[in-house]
């Protein structure tokens, strides 16, 4: 009877080449994904060793314990040709293996003479030794045997050739033999068992234990995509139809993508396509379904382009032709012809992708800025502080017609703000891909049962496998999942960076450092793996003790957007320690000296007051700094130090112990933020209810609602009636849109004047700074209206209540022990003033505040403290202190804060403040496990290698969060219940597992988390009033009171009184002869010459035609008044692509030689026959602001500048009143709000003084 046999698994055989090699130092490969371009070279003897190998572990008739238990008994003084022997004793097993076929495999090993294999072990030799288990003996190859039996030979099964190495012998006459009968129950050796022992821990496999590897492929076949929709696919060879995708180049010997064992110095791999290995080489399993998808993801995946520009071609133009040509659906061989390119700038080489005869109509991609295109070369760094060029892209589903999984779309070349890897690598060596989350597919996929399926593959196929683009080799490093800013429903989407650890352009030369020289430019890169990154970043052996998810957190670290300003050395850095079996209470922050931070605010260009704290990153470690007083007692050799406490150290070692010299990058004090004057905030709804719960303080809050609606509807009435440019321009500032109101979106500034037309606020901006006035210009008056529309939907909708008397700060912790548990400082550094006259000052003593961190979902999160003033404390401005003494950090009882840079809300407004009290800290904490949190956290003991700890650690965070989902559960629970009740306590302990819950290794599954949501909500709860408005509103609670009763009704009844007090001042409207004037003057010259028998009238004629058939075309493709689609903003560049007409009348000369004449000409006639359209500005509306600009004295000033200015509305109100009265003592009209800002932009590079449009200095 024939008994099953159990499949070998790939895992195992990797498992034992690895192992070998780390104990005998074989260099054996040992590619654990297989892919066209890593084709065994069969002239090797390490290969032919690999195939061996292979065909043993695979063959279910082989033993392979033996064989390698008769290597193990390999003594010392033999191993120099270890190698050799384990090549013999395989060709003996295999030679008994194929039943005496005698093949050239292994040819000339005989031949090669061995001091340790044939001298010191004749017993053993070519000779197998007979085992004691035996029936019969087992024979080598030069024994005969009686019977011969045909079978397949060795060449059926590697098809070897000669290597070169001495293996020439000719092949003899084939020898039979009768073929022994192997035992086939034995067990493995005890070598052997310690080769293929699992783990003692638990690792993160990405397919089952069925059928663990899906990593190598033998078919002969070219792989039908998993997702093909055509199931009557024929398959054919590889060889005719994949071609390697990097024919032109040559992998490094540190293109450590596969295995690191695989590649070395003396073993470089040629990427020249070979055959594919016979399907005879190894019967595995059948084809599982995570192989097909590894196989789509390398034949048809987003890295799989069969070609690559040579080095020759700068970097920028290979990276703009290939985004190109990805999104013209081309390949890159037909975006280029030739090893140059003759292109001198960014606009000749756009001409020349205009009329490519690849196009064939298809749309041009968006261009990059000239500032990009200008610094996309040399070391890829801008003018601007710490600002470099960017390469980033987006990975999308492939559609239901396109084969495959992923498709690339790169974007175009961008600055960001750098961070440490790319100052110290290079930018250019970083390629940041956003990617759709695994685990939400597109349905035309038709996945397996196993929901993790995908995402476990796709962590595989990135973290081992090299990825090819641009003519470089890329690995991943990091991914996280994107946390999007925007309150509108994304799809979510993960960020995936990768390192480039070869390329084409890369010098290659024989001595190559682990470890690059510092500042490389981007033509003259060396090759470095992976794994130097990785051990340059944190080094493995002394972070050891920690937890793989944990450290992989750290990498973050390296990619955070920061300026870097000040070098150290180790000598200038002082441990702080933190006393074992207290509670840590200064956790994230500790002191610099006063002389680092003027050294950093001279890096920053920061003038005027040094702030007292900074947020960044130095060496390992990360948190907020305060700035030490005047008078320190902290005494040391230099008045430059920092120190770095045990809580802020994130990567071990202490950069106190390093060793001179060190690495610059690593010592540089890197910025994130930094204390600014404070302003007032909005009120965050997530604390309403909270300070509902702590106090009845609904009614104070709804008059403050109504009062901040009000107040926007009577400037905008006060601006219209007025008919002031500059009181309209300063409603906007006033107004704050949202999209103006994020720092973020600062950086995008000078990109939004460019395209003002698109933005309502930028538009109305614009059109103010060009003289029109609100009432006189009804298309500045129609934006103004969308403007205040918005902001008025979003005061009822998001409830924007402005609360005079709070504001945001960093929190610090008291450095010299000075406030009692109970007490808080907070310091201005000028005077603040309430508009109501409540409270003017620079401090705050002798009052309560209440202090509350976001997100905050428990009663507790809000507390109410004592603020005092401490003359020791008096350098602190902007920034609140917290108390050090107590058994509870104030900042941990704020939802679970630290003090690394977290911002508190801070309010002192009597009303809100002493109706509100405490309560208390909940003492029911529930474990993990409570919840149903799964452990994915491993050792970093347990993991063998940087290879494992990316895979383990991406098919991690490939993973969803729920703690959104949690959250949305957590506001239903306390709406329908209330925030205090049982249920909503339980869920934010929830809430504060998941918050670190990608750095704490704990997830919640798909599983789980239905199984708890039915507990606490048996029946599905609806979403809250406030956020669905087709649900009865609950009055009783405070958001939906504010909301409907309060903030709806008063913007109805504000729009109303608005509307009527407009109609009964009037509003006039007719040309503005500014705008109208270019056409006048023509249109009289054209009447002259047309009495003295010219054709100017004519010509004048034939223009305006051309423009109306135009605006014909505009209006039908204008589908509403806020729908345009691509055509109908070509339309508007073709107006302004009208060339001006032939002829020797003095103003078509004028017209012909002056451009800007000429759009002036067509933009009067248009506008003074069609002025109430939005065709006029959308084609001439920056021509139409110039001639308005044009009529009074005005001067130019480029968008870079203008980002800076900032309206002070002091001026304005000295600028609009009717009666001025002038002090000549008064220095206010040569200042302005904004001149730190232009202080900075004339700083001296020595000193890096270039000014950030993100720091919000000029701003605030």
């Amino acid at each position: 009877m024939a008994f099953p046999h159990t499949p070998k698994r790939g895992k195992d055989l990797f498992q034992l080449i690895d192992k070998l090699n780390e104990q005998f130092g074989l260099d054996i490969p040992n590619p654990k994904i297989h892919s066209p371009s890593l084709e065994p070279d069969r002239k090797s003897l390490r290969w032919r060793v690999h195939l061996g190998i292979k065909r043993l572990h695979y063959d279910r008739n082989a033993n392979i314990n033996e064989t390698l238990n008769n290597f193990e008994d390999v003594s010392e003084s033999e191993r120099d040709e270890r190698l050799i022997y384990l090549a013999k004793l395989i060709r003996d097993e295999l030679y008994i293996l194929t039943k005496g076929s005698y093949s050239p495999f292994f040819k000339g090993l005989d031949g090669i003479p061995e001091k340790a294999t044939e001298q010191s072990s004749p017993s053993k030799g070519l000779k197998r030794r007979m085992s004691e288990e035996e029936d019969e003996f087992r024979t080598a190859p030069n024994s005969p045997v009686n019977y011969p039996v045909q079978g397949s030979t060795l060449e059926d099964a590697f098809d070897l050739v000669n290597d070169g190495e001495g293996y020439s012998l000719d092949p003899g006459p084939a020898q039979v033999f009768k073929s022994p009968k192997v035992n086939a129950t034995r067990g493995p050796s005890a070598f052997v068992q310690r080769l293929t022992a699992p783990d003692k821990f638990r690792r993160y496999d990405a397919v089952p234990p069925t059928q663990d590897d899906p990593n190598v492929s033998f078919a002969t076949t070219e792989p039908t995509s998993i997702f093909d929709s055509r199931d009557d696919r024929i398959d054919t060879s590889f060889i005719s139809t994949i071609t390697d995708a990097t024919v032109p180049m040559c992998d490094s010997d540190y293109e450590d993508s596969v295995v690191n064992h695989m590649l070395s110095q003396e073993l470089k791999m040629a990427l020249e396509r070979s055959q594919l290995m016979d399907e005879t080489i190894v019967h595995e399993p059948p084809e599982s379904v995570e192989q097909r998808l590894i196989d789509d993801l390398l034949h048809y995946g987003p890295f799989a382009q069969t070609y690559s520009f040579p080095g020759s071609i700068p970097l920028r133009y290979r990276y703009e032709l290939e985004r190109i040509g990805r999104a013209w659906n081309i390949s890159s061989d037909r975006m280029l012809a030739g090893n140059s390119i003759s292109f001198k700038t960014r606009d000749g080489f756009w001409e020349w992708i205009k009329g490519h005869n690849q196009r064939n109509g298809k749309p041009l991609p968006e261009k990059p800025t000239t500032k990009a295109w200008d610094s996309a070369i040399g070391s890829f760094k801008t003018d601007k502080h710490s600002e470099v060029v960017v390469l980033t892209g987006d990975l999308e589903w492939c559609s239901e017609h396109e084969p495959g999984i992923f498709k690339m779309n790169l974007n175009p070349l961008k600055t960001e703000r750098t961070c440490r890897f790319h100052r110290r690598f290079g930018s250019d060596r970083f390629l940041s891909l956003t990617m759709p989350a695994p685990s939400r597919p597109p349905r035309h996929f038709p996945l397996p049962s196993d929901p993790s399926l995908l995402r476990e593959t796709i962590a595989l196929w990135l973290t081992q496998n090299v990825h090819r683009c641009l003519g470089r080799i890329w690995k991943p490093f990091f991914v996280e999942e994107i946390k999007s800013k925007r309150k509108v429903k994304a799809e979510p989407k993960f960020r995936v960076d990768f390192f480039a650890i070869d390329g084409v352009d890369f010098n290659k030369n024989t001595h190559i450092p682990p470890i690059p020289l510092a500042r490389q430019n981007s033509e003259s890169h060396t090759p470095m793996s992976l794994d130097s990154l990785l051990n340059w970043h944190m080094s493995r052996d002394d972070n050891i003790k920690q937890a793989n998810c944990k450290l992989f957190q750290r990498i973050s670290l390296g990619l955070s957007k920061t300026f870097a300003t000040v070098a150290l050395k180790p000598s200038q850095i002082l441990p702080l320690e933190e006393p074992e079996g207290t509670p840590v209470m200064n956790d994230g922050c500790a002191l610099m000296s006063r002389g680092l931070a003027s050294r950093i605010c001279d890096s920053l260009g920061i003038t005027g007051a040094t702030p007292s704290a900074f947020q960044g990153r130095i060496a390992g470690a990360k948190g907020l700094w305060m700035v030490d007083k005047h008078n320190s007692t902290i005494s040391t050799e230099s008045d430059v130090w920092i120190q770095i406490s045990d809580s802020q150290l994130k990567i071990k070692p202490h950069p106190a112990g390093w060793q001179e010299p060190v690495d610059e990058e690593k010592l540089t004090f890197e910025v994130v933020k930094w204390s600014k004057p404070l302003h007032t905030v909005d009120l965050n709804t997530q604390l309403l209810a909270i300070l509902e719960h702590g106090g009845q303080i609904k009614e104070y809050v709804a008059g403050l609602t109504r009062a901040g609606i009000r107040a926007v509807c009577e400037d905008f009435a006060t601006v219209v009636q007025s008919d002031s440019p500059v009181l309209c321009r300063s409603l906007i500032q006033k107004m704050k849109p949202s999209a103006e109101s994020s720092s973020a979106a600062m950086l995008h500034k000078v990109r939004r004047m460019e395209e003002w037309m698109a933005d309502d606020a930028e538009a109305v901006v614009r059109l103010t700074e060009a003289g029109f006035a609100p009432r006189t210009f009804r298309p500045l008056r129609k934006r103004l209206r969308k403007c205040l529309i918005g902001l008025l939907d979003q005061y009822v909708e998001q409830l924007h209540i402005e609360v005079p008397l709070s504001t945001y700060a960093f929190c610090i912790a008291d450095p010299y022990g000075v406030l009692k548990e109970d007490e808080v400082h907070f310091g201005f550094s000028s005077n603040w003033r309430d508009p109501e006259g409540q409270f003017e000052d620079n401090l705050l003593d002798g009052m309560d505040v209440l202090v509350a961190r976001l997100p905050a979902h428990v009663p507790s999160d809000i507390q109410r403290r004592r603020a005092v003033w401490k003359p020791e404390l008096r350098h602190f401005k902007d920034v609140i202190v917290f108390p050090t003494v107590g058994t509870t950090p104030l900042a941990h009882m704020l939802s679970g804060g630290d003090y690394d840079g977290d911002t508190t809300w801070v309010c002192w407004d009597q009303n809100i403040v002493q109706k509100f009290r405490n309560s208390d800290l909940s003492t029911m904490e529930y474990p993990a496990e409570h919840f149903g949190l799964e452990e994915h956290n491993v050792p970093m003991k347990d993991i063998d290698s940087w290879d494992e700890f990316l895979q383990s650690t991406f098919t991690f965070n490939l993973t969803m969060s729920n703690l959104g989902r949690c959250t949305v559960e957590h506001e239903k629970i306390s709406y329908d219940e209330s925030i205090d009740s049982p249920n909503a306590k339980e869920l934010a302990c929830l809430l504060s597992h998941l918050v670190d819950g990608r750095k704490g290794g704990v997830r919640l599954s798909e599983q789980a988390w239905r199984a708890y949501r039915k507990r606490v909500s048996p029946r599905a709860r609806d979403v809250p009033a406030y956020k669905n408005p087709s649900r009865r509103p609950k009055l009783t609670n405070i958001i939906d009171y504010l909301r409907f009763e309060v903030a709806q009704k008063e913007k109805d009844n504000v729009l109303r009184l608005l509307e009527g007090s407009l109609a009964k001042a009037g509003t006039t409207y007719e040309h503005d002869r500014d705008l109208t004037k270019p056409w006048d003057e023509a249109r009289e010259q054209a009447e002259e010459d047309r009495r003295e028998g010219g054709q100017l009238h004519v010509i004048l004629k034939n223009v305006a035609q051309e423009i109306d058939d135009l605006f014909d075309r505009w209006t039908r493709s204008v589908t509403g008044e806020n729908s345009f689609s691509a055509v109908s903003l070509e339309i508007a560049d073709q107006a302004k692509a009208i060339p001006p007409p032939e002829g020797d009348h003095p103003m078509i000369l004028v017209w012909r030689y002056s451009n800007d004449a000429w759009l002036q000409l067509l933009a009067s006639y248009l506008y003074k026959k069609r002025p109430e359209s939005s065709f006029v500005l959308y084609a001439f509306g920056e021509t139409l602001c110039e001639l308005k600009a044009s009529s009074v004295p005005s001067r130019s000033v480029v968008n870079e500048i203008l980002a800076c200015y900032r309206v002070n509305q002091k001026v304005v109100a000295r600028l609009t009143a009717r009666d001025t009265v002038e002090d000549e003592d008064s220095d206010d009209g040569n200042e302005y709000e904004g001149a730190d800002a232009i202080a900075m932009l004339q700083a001296t590079k020595l000193s890096g003084g270039y000014y950030d449009w993100d720091d919000d200095l000029s701003v605030e």
